[in-house]
């Protein structure tokens, strides 16, 4: 790999951690518009739920390792019991809106900070409006919420019923649990595919109707490493939470043509420069997971260094650094 290109690749993904949400213009940053755009185009909730509980953000990322989400976590599942498998949970958070619970480790979900000060404009409470309204259309499904402040104000704009206020205190905790419990009464226990958080990530990563490909019924998980009989076919990124392709997965996933490099060589080295791209899925960002094709046949692996407008277009300087080659 050229070290200038590795090396930016590496601090692109050390510095996730300390992206900083701080002004009005944050809301326009590129990634933030993607995550929005991804969520209604890409984002489907689990089938099998019969409840969403929104939940506000929290300062530490995830979320699900914050005091307060723990304590959430804790009288949920006081209230659903064995049921639990039928509760999905989604948390309001500005600039990106919406964060399903599946979601909430990957880039740049996990890997922001922003001003908690209690108060939203009116932009950011109609931004996680029209995502919270779009999901509820998708998941159809009883909902209640436990929030707060100004994330009140969106749940009453959508007509959420939502337990007391001052979310921590024992009272609104016990009336949590209590909503919870009465919410799925009528229902019957489900065991949650451990599988399906995975799905979740590889649709929102590579396009709707992806997960089929590489994560087809009978997929075996290890320590977030992905197997298809036997083989593994991604891993998560500890960088970015997203899925990272083995050759294996790049051939189950070629086939859905997402994130597609055409090249006209057979690469000898983990560089792919531009003046050998022939074609390059304009759907490609820089930091994306792509699957390198030579001769309609998965040649390697790798994490896109241009998008794919410009790895086609430009006639020199590197456009993939791959992970993985096939060897000739």
């Amino acid at each position: 790999m050229h070290w200038n290109v590795a090396i930016e690749l590496i601090t692109y993904c050390s510095n996730l951690k300390f992206m900083k949400f701080i002004t009005h213009e944050s809301l326009t940053r590129p990634e933030v518009v993607r995550w929005q755009s991804r969520m209604v185009e890409r984002y489907a909730p689990p089938p099998e739920i019969k409840l969403t509980v929104v939940l506000p953000c929290s300062a530490r990322k995830p979320y699900s390792k914050s005091k307060s989400h723990r304590i959430f976590e804790e009288f949920i599942k006081k209230g659903a019991g064995k049921k639990i498998g039928l509760v999905h949970e989604v948390m309001l958070t500005s600039p990106l809106g919406l964060v399903p619970r599946e979601l909430e480790g990957v880039y740049p979900a996990a890997h922001y900070d922003t001003p908690v000060t209690g108060a939203w404009s009116e932009k950011e409470k109609e931004i996680a409006i029209r995502l919270l309204k779009d999901y509820m259309g998708k998941a159809k499904t009883d909902i209640i919420a436990h929030v707060d402040g100004a994330y009140r104000d969106i749940a009453s704009e959508l007509g959420i019923r939502m337990t007391p206020e001052n979310i921590r205190s024992d009272g609104a905790l016990e009336e949590l649990a209590v909503e919870v419990s009465r919410a799925l009464v009528s229902s019957n226990k489900i065991k949650r595919n451990k599988i399906d958080p995975y799905r979740a990530v590889c649709d929102f990563q590579f396009g709707k109707g992806a997960s089929p490909y590489l994560l087809p019924y009978g997929t075996g998980e290890n320590r977030g490493r992905l197997f298809v009989d036997g083989a593994q076919v991604a891993a998560v990124s500890p960088g970015t939470g997203y899925l990272a392709l083995s050759l294996e997965g790049g051939k189950m996933l070629k086939d859905f043509g997402a994130h597609i490099v055409e090249i006209s060589f057979r690469p000898d080295t983990n560089n792919i420069f531009s003046a050998g791209v022939e074609n390059a899925g304009d759907d490609i960002r820089v930091g994306d997971e792509v699957i390198v094709l030579y001769k309609d046949k998965v040649a390697g692996v790798g994490r896109a260094a241009l998008s794919g407008t410009e790895m086609a277009r430009a006639k020199k300087g590197l456009a993939v650094a791959l992970r993985h080659r096939k060897k000739v």
